[in-house]
């Protein structure tokens, strides 16, 4: 068979992850938006090193949700519909989605 043939399941991937991502983005947000309130106990002063880094890494995170998810999101569908980019068109659209787990995981996981 040629790599160069239509993939009939070329918007499988895309379709599945912008999903997930219509669905994962608002909860991420909110989590993200929320994860400040995590220092109310200890103000700002005395709260414990790994409590502020995971904050900014949680903030880095929402930032790579508004910019990095949709752009890796567009590309998934702007990818051609061939068998050869088949493997990229799925990476790209399910990397996309890494931002918004990362802050949901972080979020929940946050140290003391």
């Amino acid at each position: 068979m040629n790599d160069l043939n239509p993939d009939e399941n070329s918007s499988a991937a895309p379709v599945w992850v912008t999903v997930l991502a219509v669905i994962l983005v608002p909860v991420a947000l909110l989590f993200g938006g929320l994860a400040p309130m995590a220092t109310d106990s200890c103000g700002p002063d005395n709260c414990s090193l790994a409590l502020d880094q995971t904050l900014g890494v949680v903030s880095g995170a929402l930032f790579a949700t508004f910019t990095a998810t949709p752009a890796l999101l567009l590309a998934s569908w702007l990818i051609p519909g061939r068998r050869c980019f088949a493997t990229a068109r799925r990476a790209v659209g399910w990397c996309a989605l890494l931002p918004p787990l990362t802050v949901i995981l972080l979020v929940l996981g946050l140290p003391q």
